[in-house]
């Protein structure tokens, strides 16, 4: 009786268990209510390539530490790549979240390289052109790639440096594989050693978007062209059970192919979906976000993204319990960084035409000594920003004595540019902008620079700089302008007796061609000394009024060249040029006129010295701009040509022209000046600015000899406008208006100023 109890016990219980497996998921296999193995099973987790639609591995990693589950091996692509990677090195899911909550997605996939790393020189061409198209033996060297991936890689550089000693990636703190593709065979390579930054970057390097990776002599590019979910890798290496989250996106129909980028999606997706009826069954605990309304590109809808991770991960919320097998909490990474490191050294690689010192001299660090990690971002960006370099690798070996700095170079091959832009503006109209443009002609850090500027009014600059860092640089610059404008009467008192003529406007016709060579010399990026020479000839004549002599139907008012001496102290750390809402700008100028041709003996010595201050502060949307300009004139000057004159906006700056609002253009001057303005910019959307101006000047001769400066000539103005930033510069349309004027002026400006 008793062995027949046990037997009918023995029977009902396997069935019982049976039972329970038929209606178990894979993971519950390894785990019965029967008994408890004795040791648990080993936990892969596969992370897809999918772009934007990758930061749902965020939101499934928050619920996977949130239960407890410890994770043994992480393989990924592309995206998966850089995910995996982060959390495989310490990071939680938590962690990971609030990193990539405050990465401007915009300006690391663009190459977008701060403002305040390029030279005072490398700004003005990069806020002057539109657009810039290398070439060589008279061909186009068209990009690889839309970006160069180079901002990716500092990033990863900087989140994985606590783990920038570790080579073999089975000994992160969760072991780490990833996956890239050799563009020049088409094989998979799988990405298991090495400098961790760089393999991620690699796996990561869509094609197109993303410049490939050279890794020991072999070109890669994202692993998702040859194993977008490479949870086999996993099962090489002795996962028992696998969690597995897949992001790629379903084939698209005709209607939803609408540009060049879905189709190469569409085209790579047909492998990759075919791959999935293998794999995906052999996933224990297979999670696949509804991100269908998401594309590759959706950065700037992130947040949504996580949340649908994490919303498909609760889904699966039973399935993933069973893979508790420990009491298990993971704990958050505390990363131990130190503000600098002791550098013993730094060696440069791959360095054919620019020569070492030249490359850490625009690195600004000095070894051996303590330097800063943002001294080394930094470095980084003054490199990147000169233009001369495809891709800066680099990496901090570390040893006993020590740490070395590793810069490995890619070279451009491009030397000669031919670079573009449109603009227009009320004063100097309509004009098309072409450039050439040469690098290294006689030196290593040279440029040769021709603009030939089209249009309403035809002009050209010409440039020729030594950069020379820190030392002394040399350049020669010499520049035409010529336009024409209705000015007030008052604007040639000093050369005709007006009262007697009934005319209260003219049409002048305005001729400047100078002539310029100077010394320039930097502090740091933002602060810039200038001393030079300058021959100009001025020629400013109307045809209004008659002159009586059949042979001339011209009225000169100035028509000579004058010489000067001249210093400049330039100050620039604004954030963006165009509306800037951090930083400061001082410019200061001094001129000493040494000799002027019109006037021969007759001339007398005179300076003129101006100085002007400007300053953003950001409140969330809004920013806040003042602006202070003083100049005066010291000794007599034998005409008015030189003289303070105000009025109008969005052109570039011509010699004492300064712009002022509700008035037009040279509607005002004198030989001392004091304006103030102040802006109010809210930016609606990304890019798009509402502007609220103010403007306030007196000018006219000996100004500062008053106790008063505003008691008398006082002039205010005001604007409101709307601008947006684009990529041949802004789109600015303003209304302005002054008490003093019956009329309001309305200011168009398209593109960047030239």
């Amino acid at each position: 009786m008793v062995f027949a109890f046990c037997c009918f016990a023995f029977a009902k219980a396997q069935q019982q268990k049976t039972i329970q497996l038929q209606n178990s998921t894979k993971a519950d296999h390894l785990q019965t209510q029967e008994s408890k193995p004795t040791s648990r099973p080993k936990i892969g987790l596969v992370l897809s390539g999918g772009g934007a639609k990758g930061l749902a591995h965020i939101g499934t990693l928050k619920i996977i530490d949130s239960l407890g589950i410890k994770v043994d091996y992480v393989a990924g692509t592309s995206m998966g790549a850089i995910v995996g990677s982060l959390y495989a090195s310490g990071y939680t899911g938590k962690q990971i979240d609030s990193i990539f909550n405050i990465i401007d997605f915009d300006k690391i996939i663009s190459d977008d390289i701060p403002r305040n790393s390029k030279t005072y020189y490398e700004r003005r061409s990069n806020e002057r052109y539109a657009v810039t198209l290398p070439f060589k033996d008279f061909k186009v060297l068209l990009p690889s790639s839309l970006s160069k991936g180079q901002n990716i890689y500092d990033l990863l550089s900087r989140l994985l440096a606590h783990v920038k000693d570790i080579d073999d990636f089975s000994k992160l703190p969760i072991p780490f594989l990833c996956i890239a593709t050799d563009i020049t065979t088409g094989e998979e390579v799988v990405l298991d050693s090495g400098y961790l930054p760089k393999a991620v970057n690699a796996s990561g390097a869509l094609p197109s978007l993303f410049a490939p990776v050279d890794i020991d002599g072999q070109l890669l590019i994202d692993g998702g062209v040859t194993d977008n979910y490479p949870i086999d890798k996993l099962k090489e290496r002795g996962m028992d059970l696998i969690i597995g989250v897949d992001v790629q996106e379903d084939l698209k129909s005709l209607q939803e192919l609408r540009g060049a980028l879905d189709i190469l999606s569409q085209i790579n997706n047909f492998r990759t979906i075919n791959d999935m009826k293998v794999k995906a069954p052999k996933t224990d605990v297979y999670i696949a976000p509804d991100i269908a309304a998401y594309t590759v590109v959706s950065f700037d809808q992130g947040r949504e993204i996580i949340q649908k991770g994490e919303e498909a991960a609760r889904e699966h919320a039973d399935q993933l319990k069973s893979l508790v097998f420990d009491n298990y909490s993971r704990p958050e990474l505390i990363v131990k960084t130190a503000d600098s490191i002791y550098l013993n050294e730094i060696n440069v690689k791959g360095n054919k035409n620019y020569t070492r010192a030249f490359i850490v001299g625009r690195f600004k660090v000095k070894t051996p000594g303590m330097v800063a990690y943002k001294d080394l971002s930094s470095g980084i960006n003054n490199l990147q920003a000169t233009d001369n370099f495809a891709k800066i690798n680099y990496e901090i070996i570390t040893d006993d004595d020590g740490s070395i700095l590793e810069i490995d170079l890619v070279e451009s091959d491009a030397r000669n540019y031919l670079r573009l832009g449109l603009h227009y503006d009320e004063l100097l109209r309509s004009a098309a902008l072409i450039n050439l443009a040469r690098k290294n002609v006689f030196f290593d850090n040279d440029i040769i620079s021709a603009d030939a500027i089209i249009g309403d009014n035809l002009r050209y600059n010409f440039d020729y700089y030594i950069d020379k860092g820190r030392y002394w640089s040399i350049g020669l610059h010499s520049e035409f302008i010529n336009f024409e404008q209705n000015v007030n009467a008052a604007f040639v008192e000093d050369v005709i007796d007006i009262t007697s003529l009934s005319v209260n406007s003219l049409r002048i016709k305005y001729r400047d061609w100078t002539q310029q060579a100077f010394l320039q010399t930097r502090i740091n990026k933002s602060v810039n000394f200038v001393a030079g020479i300058e021959v100009k000839s001025l020629h400013i004549f109307t045809e209004t009024l008659s002159t009586g002599d059949p042979t001339n139907d011209t009225t000169d008012f100035s028509n000579g060249s004058m010489g000067s001496f001249y210093g400049k102290v330039l100050v620039d750390s604004y954030d963006n040029a165009l509306f800037p809402s951090s930083g400061w700008k001082i410019e200061s100028d001094f001129h000493l006129y040494a000799f002027n041709t019109e006037f021969g003996e007759r001339f007398k010595e005179f300076s003129m010295a101006q100085v002007e201050v400007g300053h953003a502060q950001r409140f969330g949307n809004f920013t806040i701009r003042g602006n202070a300009h003083l100049g005066i004139t010291v000794g007599d000057t034998d005409n008015s040509s030189m003289d303070f004159f105000l009025g109008g906006y969005g052109s570039r700056r011509i010699n004492n022209l300064i712009p002022f609002y509700g008035y037009d253009f040279i509607s005002m001057s004198g030989g001392s000046l004091i304006k103030v303005l102040f802006e109010a910019d809210y930016e609606v959307f990304k890019k798009n600015h509402v502007v609220f101006s103010a403007n306030f000047a007196s000018t006219q001769d000996n100004l500062f000899e008053q106790r008063d400066w505003f008691s008398n000539a006082r002039y205010t103005g005001y604007a409101v406008g709307y601008g947006i930033e684009t990529f041949l510069g802004p789109l600015e349309l303003k209304y302005s208006f002054s008490p003093q004027q019956k009329d309001g002026q309305v200011f168009v400006n398209i593109g960047f100023k030239f």
